[in-house]
């Protein structure tokens, strides 16, 4: 990051992040709607696809109303995410499923971290759309389905899911911890043993060892 550019204070910068977060779930899901193969797959991908950027545009009008600028904010986090994908590049249609599975999960539990710390209205935004499962329910049933039908299939995304999440909790830390959200990284350390439980929690439900 340049180092002319601004810092902004903990609500805007902290919601910056989880804008970003939408955007790139956004681009996956968009991604993933083009090369599913059954046509309910494509219509539901879309369909979740275009929630996310909704969230993406409805966070960035709150920054804004913070008197900070989205995108600039945005652009901040952007190296720490341009690796983490290149590192964690998805060979086909389920291994990217399972990726914003396993990115996303562990992204939210951290986020919830993050905006413990945010004012109203803010703070209400970031909860509301940190609680819509609906992306996840769909992964989840649609990974566990195919799990169940193909031993090869749940072999190959279990390894994939532990390389994603070494991958996906050394950047989060990262993210977290940059000085820009004043999160003490004591909070997020303290954090790291429950989000590796949930994400243990949440490979257990496709069938998955973590």
């Amino acid at each position: 990051m340049p180092d002319s550019a601004p810092l902004a204070g903990n609500n805007a910068a902290t919601l910056a992040l989880l804008a970003f977060g939408e955007l790139t779930a956004f681009e996956r899901m968009a991604t993933n709607a083009t090369t599913a193969v059954r046509m309910d797959d494509k219509v539901t991908l879309a369909r979740l696809a275009s929630l996310s950027f909704a969230n993406f545009e409805e966070l960035s009008q709150h920054i804004s109303r913070l008197g900070q600028d989205a995108i600039e904010l945005c652009q901040h986090f952007e190296p720490t995410f341009t690796v983490l994908a290149e590192r964690t590049r998805p060979r086909d249609w389920h291994e990217s499923l399972m990726k914003g599975f396993v990115f996303d999960g562990i992204m939210n539990d951290f986020y919830r971290t993050a905006v413990d710390e945010l004012s109203e209205p803010g703070y209400s935004l970031a909860i509301t759309v940190l609680d819509d499962t609906r992306a996840t329910e769909y992964v989840r049933n649609r990974l566990t389905a195919d799990v169940a039908a193909d031993s090869q299939l749940a072999s190959r995304l279990a390894l994939w899911g532990r390389k994603l999440v070494a991958e996906t909790l050394g950047r989060a830390r990262n993210l977290l911890t940059d000085p820009i959200l004043g999160i003490d990284e004591e909070l997020v350390v303290a954090s790291m043993p429950a989000v590796t439980a949930n994400h243990s929690k949440r490979m257990s439900a496709l069938g998955l060892v973590a």
